[in-house]
């Protein structure tokens, strides 16, 4: 009788057929690693009838598995040392192994044979698209007490092929979910400082190791970033200079600077090395092939997003040099015309009190020198306002936060202004709270909002002023009845040197709102303007109640 027409051949191989479409439904219907292998170990064991088994993936130190399933238990994880055991002969060897007689076999682990009273078993490796080895199962004992037989050998290299496909499938997802969540924490951080965070912070989740960032500055090469754990020495430096300067890895588990306590990759974009990413090479952070791609997926993206942000930090650099520029002739010409009046109104009244020639009486004197009182306090406040907002933007200048009356900001800016002829109406809660700000910036910004107030409204209009909590937010609105914003310069006039079209060219430098954005936003506020449903404008600025210094 042929094989083929044994039953007892047919029902063994119609119940291999039946575990291998089991194993390809299970194996493809997950992409977690560990539920995988575990679902694959306990197929094969089932279909070529054995006690006990284990599966595991193959790693940077050697082959490794979880743990072992022994009939319904599970024996505690366990390590496959390098060089040794049935799984690392299959790894140097790319073939599967045999044996009815553990006892006497060389390749046997004692420690396995011992805890599992092995006898017999197969272990095979599984093998990827590219002829490498990167998992394996090995099964013990089969339960019939018979040996294990070259049938049991083919069913097993059968179900290595289908895990194989499913393991690479698991770990290119794997792969793809992690450089997904990379990309989109890259392109949400602002700058090249939050990029190397970023950076940093990825390859801890995903190695779990330090890491290093190294970008060329004036002497040569300059850490931007590292780990509190990288340890960064002269002997770092110089591993991580060859690689700059050569565009290879270099370091540690490399032919160059190989006791380097770090392994040193070039980011390179078009050809040409940006930097360097080294990365710690502790015990603990050896990597697997699969973890190999995925680094060097990392390490692409890294470079890109590195060199993205140092372009844009130098067109930021260039125009913010060529915005400097203009800034500046502007600033000059427009102060140049703002002081002219002022000035000239000073020089008159000083010039006509000190003329022998015109004697004036005591009241007239008092006027002028009230006129000069006024227009030198004007200059004052140009001058003040130009000074604080350079300051605030270069830097030099730091709020002082300390919390604040508002009753006493409003006084100090219309005691700055002089200004008490005009039907003002403050309306300030008895219960407010003191607010945090910068009591000199927030009078400024009233002094400014005052002033706009008063020159495009009619000394017999009113000017308002209300305040109140809204969502934890202070809220001061400065309303007047004069003849209003047109609609397209409601957002406009906050801009440096904007002016209403029909402002005359005495109305000042188009820069009282600019600053008092500058100096409502250094708060984490913001100010915006209204139409006066009674005609006329508001101006609205809410500043937080709890305030971040800048």
């Amino acid at each position: 009788m042929q094989a083929h027409e044994n039953p007892v051949y047919k029902e063994e191989l119609e119940h291999a057929l039946k575990s291998l479409l089991r194993i390809s439904e299970k194996l493809n219907s997950t992409f977690d690693l560990h539920s995988l292998l575990d679902a694959l170990i306990e197929e094969v064991l089932e279909m070529i009838g054995a006690e006990s088994g284990c599966a595991g993936l193959r790693t940077a130190q050697g082959m490794s598995c979880d743990h072992f399933l022994h009939g319904n238990g599970i024996v505690p994880p366990h390590f496959v040392k390098p060089e040794t055991g049935w799984s690392n002969w299959v790894l140097t060897h790319a073939t599967s192994y045999l044996t009815n007689d553990a006892v006497n076999d060389p390749a046997t682990l004692p420690e396995v044979r011992e805890r599992l009273a092995v006898k017999s078993g197969i272990c095979i490796p599984i093998i990827d698209s590219k002829k490498n080895v990167i998992a394996f199962f090995e099964v013990y004992n089969k339960n019939s007490g018979a040996e294990f037989t070259t049938q049991d050998l083919r069913n097993g290299i059968a179900a290595a092929q289908i895990a194989s496909l499913a393991i690479q499938n698991s770990l290119t997802y794997s792969r793809l979910i992690a450089l997904g969540s990379f990309s989109r924490s890259l392109t949400l951080a602002g700058d090249l400082e939050q990029i190397l965070e970023t950076v940093g912070h990825h390859l801890e989740i995903n190695f779990h190791c330090g890491s290093a960032i190294l970008l060329p500055a004036d002497q040569g090469l300059t850490f931007r970033y590292k780990t509190p754990e990288f340890v960064a020495t002269a002997k770092e430096l110089e591993a991580a200079s060859w690689c700059w300067e050569n565009g290879q890895e270099a370091g540690a588990f490399t032919t160059e600077l190989a006791d380097a306590y770090a392994h040193y990759f070039p980011l390179t974009v078009a050809g040409r090395v940006t930097g360097v990413l080294g990365l710690e090479t502790r015990p603990r952070a050896l990597l697997s092939l699969s973890q190999r791609e995925l680094l060097h997926g990392f390490v692409d993206q890294s470079a890109l997003a590195i060199e993205r942000a140092s372009v844009e930090q130098k067109l930021r650099r260039l125009r913010f040099l060529d915005e400097s520029d203009r800034v500046q002739n502007a600033l000059l010409a427009s102060v140049a015309h703002e002081v002219r009046a002022p000035l000239a109104a000073i020089t008159a009244a000083v010039s006509s009190m000190l003329n022998p020639d015109l004697p004036l009486e005591q009241e007239h004197e008092r006027q002028l020198l009230q006129t000069a009182e006024r227009e030198a306090k004007r200059l004052h406040r140009l001058m003040n306002n130009l000074l604080n907002v350079t300051r605030l933007q270069t830097g030099i200048w730091r709020l002082r936060i300390e919390p604040c009356d508002l009753l006493d900001v409003v006084g100090a800016a219309l005691e700055e202004m002089g200004t008490h002829k005009r039907q003002l109406s403050i309306d300030i809660p008895r219960d407010l709270p003191l607010i945090p700000m910068d009591f000199d910036l927030i009078t400024q910004v009233l002094v400014n909002l005052f002033s706009n107030a008063f020159r495009f409204s009619s000394a017999e209009q009113p000017i308002e002023l209300t305040s109140q909590i809204v969502s934890d937010k202070l809220e001061v609105k400065v309303l007047d009845r004069g003849r209003g914003v047109p609609d397209g310069d409601l957002d406009r006039v906050f801009e440096k040197f904007h002016r209403l079209a029909e402002s005359s060219s005495a109305d000042g430098l188009g820069l009282g709102l600019s600053i008092c954005k500058e100096f409502v936003e250094a708060h984490g506020g913001r100010i915006s303007l209204e139409h006066n449903p009674g005609g006329g404008t508001v101006a609205k600025f809410v500043l937080p109640l709890q305030t971040s210094t800048v």
